[in-house]
């Protein structure tokens, strides 16, 4: 169904460019007014690069362009306080919007495909709407805005994925995405961010920072590193995860008291769980097997349960400031289980310190040699709009 559904949309693109090209429809366009972009309407595909950048435009409008070939940037315009695509359903390129600092309107009703969507600096702006649901997109990214709601991101796959750095954006839900070839990353948004990506089922690389909530229920492998740091959240639930290829960080969550991720069996890189306040028992691993860099539980629990633990490949560092720990069960891995240089387990200090090393990757001991455990997922397509290719995710 989706390679009927790829062939489809093919089709459907081409027969706008073949149809919509003239000799007055490309090359790159510098605006300097609305009559500038006025001169392509008639356009139904532009092929060029459109730069709008330092105008004195208040009311931008791209009319009548319903597939551009290449990049559009409108960026450091001071007075630009509303932008309209009106018609404009695909982009083979980008769209990158920077700077516009007056910019409160932004209307793309009909935008479902793209390459990169970039949109940076905008104080004055509160919405980021996608009307049509934008459904394939490479690249998004928003950071350093107002937005208070983001709407209509229909995609299931992406590669890179940002949201950073947006004050008031309290809910972020991405329900038809399942697979992330590159990094995900939601960080210094709201302190009162809910961010639900429950469909995910693999991801290279993740990062989640400042959050209230996250949820990531189908999440079973991570090609890559994933932290959790300094978040504000009581529950961190993995239930699905079975592999991690790189290292799993959960440090300075200072509220979490519930860590579950009862199906992983394997990290290819280290395992940190550091400076976590409240949780006094760490039994989130009752079948993880192999650790293959370091492994480093540091705070004040009163209890580390590792019940399975056959493998770790690098060093160890167990230091609790509870004076109800108790040593014995960890020392009992130095009998074959422990193969790095470092062991050190301590209960009753005063300021616990992380044992682990800042080499390359950040841990000691890490394994350079770890086989991916995304590539034995099926790979999904992506269709990147070059009408030729396809792009392909790891």
């Amino acid at each position: 169904m989706w390679t009927k559904q790829l062939v489809l949309t093919i089709g459907a693109v081409l027969a706008l460019v073949q149809t919509g090209v003239s000799g007055s429809c490309g090359g790159d366009l510098k605006v300097k007014s609305q009559e500038d972009l006025e001169a392509i309407k008639g356009c139904q595909s532009y092929s060029g690069n459109i730069l709008v950048d330092q105008t004195g435009i208040a009311d931008l409008k791209l009319n009548g362009v319903e597939m551009l070939q290449g990049d559009l940037t409108i960026s450091n315009n001071d007075g630009l306080q509303r932008i309209s695509f009106p018609k404009l359903q695909g982009v083979n390129g980008q769209i990158r919007l920077l700077n516009n600092k007056a910019l409160s309107g932004l209307d793309m009703p009909l935008l479902t495909a793209l390459r990169n969507f970039e949109l940076s600096v905008h104080p004055a702006l509160n919405e980021v709407k996608f009307p049509a649901g934008l459904t394939q997109v490479e690249q998004f990214s928003i950071a350093d805005t107002t937005v208070v709601r983001l709407e209509g991101l229909k995609m299931s796959v992406i590669k890179d994925m940002a949201i950073t750095n947006n004050i008031y954006l309290k809910q972020l839900s991405v329900g038809n995405l399942t697979k992330i070839a590159g990094s995900l990353t939601v960080s210094a948004n709201s302190p009162a961010l809910n961010a639900d990506f429950n469909g995910v089922q693999g991801m290279k690389m993740g990062t989640f920072r400042n959050l209230a909530g996250i949820s990531l229920k189908e999440l079973r492998q991570v090609s890559g590193d994933i932290s959790f740091i300094t978040n504000t959240f009581t529950t961190l639930e993995l239930p699905s995860m079975t592999g991690i290829a790189g290292t799993l960080t959960i440090t300075d969550n200072m509220r979490l008291d519930n860590l579950s991720l009862p199906s992983l069996t394997h990290l290819g890189g280290a395992l940190s769980v550091a400076g976590n306040n409240e949780l006094t028992t760490v039994n989130a691993f009752p079948r993880l097997e192999e650790v293959d860099g370091t492994l480093d539980i540091v705070g004040n629990f009163d209890q580390v349960e590792l019940p399975v633990l056959a493998d770790v490949r690098g060093g160890l560092n167990v230091q609790t400031s509870s004076s109800h720990f108790s040593c014995d069960h960890i020392n009992q891995l130095k009998k074959g289980v422990i193969k790095g240089n470092s062991f050190a387990c301590k209960a009753s200090v005063a300021k616990p310190k992380s044992g682990l090393r800042t080499g390359k990757g950040g841990f000691d001991d890490e394994s350079a040699a770890v086989n991916s455990l995304y590539h034995s997922s099926q790979c999904g397509l992506f269709l990147a709009l070059s009408f030729t290719t396809l792009y392909t995710l790891l």
